[in-house]
């Protein structure tokens, strides 16, 4: 949480709050010894507030809804009750958005981002808040772009990086009718580590649903799914 210059006055901080404590329990100075931890202890707060991560999230929904079943056109809705920790955050960073296929049309509380970047197969877009916008009270932030030839083989997925410090991640995939669900998994990936998390629900064979309690920041969540074989007529249409 702390950078290096950070690390080394908290360090100082504590071996004063120590010192504070040692004198106050073994000198007749304890009212000094006392004000000494208090004042270092009150330091150390104030290190750590203002050291927060820059945002929490109480609930992340994202939704992935597919809209043909060659998988050729897709839409991805993420929305999430985002509080600021600190009062001049003035922008807000959706990082690490990446599917197979093509991303276009960003678009983020029915706004056009104030800035976009790519990285890699990355896409990177930014928010700026408005001043009538209270973000450090908590505020909706509804993040939608479109996907293309992103989900036309057998296996798909929609995946989410935990960037922000949340509570609850939720994750839907909705497909459409006429091209059953053969089998989902949700798992995460953790520093190289895959880990198998609790099965999807699978309601009606065109959508599944998986929820995470505090995920694990840095990791990448991901529902994944397999469609029933497609015939042949159909594959070919597909090709147009």
């Amino acid at each position: 949480m702390f950078d290096k210059p950070n690390q080394i006055i908290f360090y100082i901080n504590i071996v004063m709050l120590a010192f504070g404590v040692f004198v106050a329990l073994v000198t007749d100075f304890i009212a000094i010894g006392l004000i000494f931890a208090l004042c270092a202890a009150l330091l150390i707060a104030d290190q750590i507030r203002q050291n927060k991560f820059a945002f929490s999230i109480s609930d992340l929904r994202k939704i992935l809804t597919v809209h043909d079943t060659c998988g050729k056109k897709a839409t991805v809705t993420q929305t999430q009750m985002t509080t600021a920790c600190h009062s001049d955050n003035s922008e807000y960073w959706f990082k690490n958005i990446r599917a197979i296929g093509s991303i276009s049309n960003f678009r983020i509380n029915n706004g056009d981002p104030a800035e976009q970047r790519k990285e890699n197969d990355s896409y990177h877009v930014c928010m700026k808040f408005p001043p009538e916008l209270k973000v450090i009270d908590g505020s909706d932030l509804t993040l939608t772009y479109q996907c293309e030839g992103a989900f036309t083989q057998n296996e798909g997925i929609l995946s989410h990086v935990v960037d922000d410090d949340t509570q609850r991640l939720h994750m839907t995939v909705e497909l459409p009718s006429g091209r059953a669900i053969a089998t989902a998994r949700f798992f995460c990936i953790h520093d190289g580590k895959e880990e198998a998390l609790l099965p999807p629900v699978i309601s009606g064979n065109t959508k599944i649903d998986a929820e995470v309690k505090n995920p694990k920041r840095g990791a990448e969540y991901c529902l994944q799914w397999n469609w029933e074989e497609e015939g042949l007529l159909k594959k070919v249409s597909c090709l147009f």
